[in-house]
């Protein structure tokens, strides 16, 4: 364990579900205990190259698993800073963000949920989409994936 409470683990064809035929050589799971866990079949985030693909995050914290109850800005906040804690277990950070794909309940929300983004980000402007959808779990309004540049 780093640390930021994370772990990177190597992939083995054996810790692989019968649905995988085998691992990708090279694909390491990367788990921070400072962010939710994952709430179903998938990696918090997994690195393969210099490249970190963090899953979608909500707007939770380990305290906060459910995030209808706080506003757009702090689930944007939220949903971030548990890429950043993810980012951090491989010694990169929020300036090392290259896209981000950012998924809002409502086009209402965009206006928001793009200054919390920019507040979180400053200068920093990584690639993005936004993608309106109709329902997110535990009533979100916002989840965040990100790919991250490792070792750069």
């Amino acid at each position: 364990m780093d640390a930021h409470g994370g772990v990177v683990t190597p992939m083995e064809d054996d810790a692989m579900q019968s649905t995988s035929p085998k691992s990708t050589p090279g694909l390491t799971e990367v788990r921070c205990a400072e962010a939710p866990p994952a709430g179903g079949h998938y990696a918090q985030a997994l690195l393969h190259g210099t490249a970190l693909y963090v899953s979608g995050q909500l707007g939770v914290t380990q305290d906060m698993p459910e995030p209808a109850t706080v506003s757009i800005t702090e689930q944007v906040a939220f949903a971030l800073g548990n890429i950043e804690r993810l980012a951090r277990v491989v010694g990169a950070g929020r300036n090392d963000v290259v896209k981000c794909t950012v998924f809002v309940t409502g086009i209402e929300h965009w206006g928001e949920a793009n200054r919390a983004y920019a507040a979180f980000f400053g200068a920093h402007r990584p690639a993005r989409s936004i993608v309106p959808c109709a329902v997110l779990h535990f009533g979100a309004k916002i989840e965040i994936e990100a790919v991250i540049a490792v070792g750069g």
